[in-house]
């Protein structure tokens, strides 16, 4: 093989190679933003139900306060 094709072999393994990091690179972070994302979702949810449970209990606060016939502002 002439130099010039041991050059042009070089370049394309070259070019292999890193479009191979780039998609195991681009996988992993598709597998890190899948994993976020529902470790967001998960916490979302636990907000959703506390703001539901302080909304239950200030609702039984004024049925009690209602019962008594104290005015809320």
């Amino acid at each position: 093989m002439e130099k010039r094709d041991k050059v042009m072999v070089a370049g394309l393994i070259l070019i292999l190679v890193f479009m191979l990091i780039n998609i195991f690179s681009a996988i992993h972070t598709m597998d890190d933003y899948e994993a976020r994302k529902e470790s967001g979702n998960e916490r979302w949810l636990q907000v959703e139900n506390r703001i539901l449970q302080i909304e239950e209990k200030v609702n039984r606060l004024e049925e009690k306060l209602d019962g008594r016939n104290v005015e809320l502002d």
